[in-house]
């Protein structure tokens, strides 16, 4: 599961690095471009082509971490919350509630591996000539060291509103992802018949499932981003948290911040998560993982006589 989810989502967010790092200059420059067109178009022609390509290392090396944590953590904690903790039939009878607690954790997991290499890619992006010579980690130890209060410390500055946007997208993710292909294959259950069918399904219900998250942790990932811009020396603003950067973002350029880059964000997380779910029903079916041999490890790790 954890190379599965790895592989897929390292393949998927290193395919849409250019669209990513629009979107990111997008929030961290808002005015200087008139959409996701001529953003990447003016970067290409002002910074050359390699611009669009900015922060690649902390990009494979974040996400390849967060496919490895966030699917096997959600299969497990679904299934410890649905058996260990819950009689069968109001786990039954609260199917939604158990894939969004189980979402919420994994992407906890996964924020704390997560958290320090996006706040070197966000840097990367919007400071490329400081940063970019550097690397991921002689960017990590500038982080670590300039604020000599807090140290290492540092690193994790944007914790609280990564783990924010990531719960609430890794939640909405899998409980949607999960609806979506329930709703596809109720409409047309032959589509469970042939592999590539059901391929199809994932690809699509991802697509969906991405969209909406994205839509939903806007905000989050906004305020991530202003704060992770803030926090470094040419922003002038000290160590902020979620809610301070939130209400910082708010009183200086207006309250539609918080929205800045929604429609770029949608389609780039619409086309990663759609891949994602793909590619890790691809490789599960590679090493011949499927409900059951899950149902078996689990039997093992979560006995019954909990």
């Amino acid at each position: 599961l954890g190379i599965s989810g790895g592989a897929g989502c390292a393949l998927t967010h290193t395919l849409v690095i250019p669209l990513d790092v629009v979107k990111t200059r997008l929030q961290t420059d808002p005015g200087r471009y008139d959409g996701i067109l001529d953003g990447a178009a003016t970067m290409a022609k002002e910074e050359g082509i390699n611009s669009l390509l900015l922060g690649t290392q902390a990009t494979i090396v974040g996400y390849l971490w967060y496919g490895i944590s966030v699917y096997p953590s959600y299969a497990f904690f679904k299934r410890f919350i649905a058996d260990g903790l819950l009689s069968p039939a109001y786990a039954l009878a609260h199917t939604n509630d158990v894939a969004l607690v189980a979402g919420a954790l994994a992407s906890v997991v996964a924020s704390l591996g997560l958290t320090p290499v996006e706040a070197c890619r966000i840097r990367a992006v919007a400071q490329p000539e400081t940063y970019r010579p550097l690397g991921l980690l002689g960017t990590l130890k500038v982080i670590g060291t300039e604020d000599e209060e807090m140290g290492w410390k540092n690193v994790y500055a944007g914790l609280p509103s990564l783990m924010t946007r990531q719960v609430i997208f890794g939640s909405v993710k899998f409980l949607a992802f999960e609806r979506a292909s329930e709703a596809i294959f109720g409409v047309w259950p032959e589509l469970r018949e042939a592999t590539w069918t059901a391929l199809g399904v994932s690809l699509v219900a991802g697509g969906i499932s991405g969209a909406l998250s994205s839509v939903v942790s806007q905000p989050a990932d906004s305020v991530l981003t202003y704060v992770a811009k803030q926090s470094a020396p040419a922003g002038g603003g000290g160590s902020l948290g979620i809610v301070d950067g939130a209400k910082m973002m708010v009183q200086r350029e207006g309250a539609a911040s918080l929205f800045r880059g929604v429609g770029s964000r949608s389609i780039w997380a619409g086309c990663i998560i759609a891949g994602q779910f793909l590619l890790y029903d691809v490789f599960r079916a590679f090493f011949g993982i499927s409900g059951e041999d899950l149902n078996q490890v689990f039997e093992v790790v979560l006995p019954k006589n909990m």
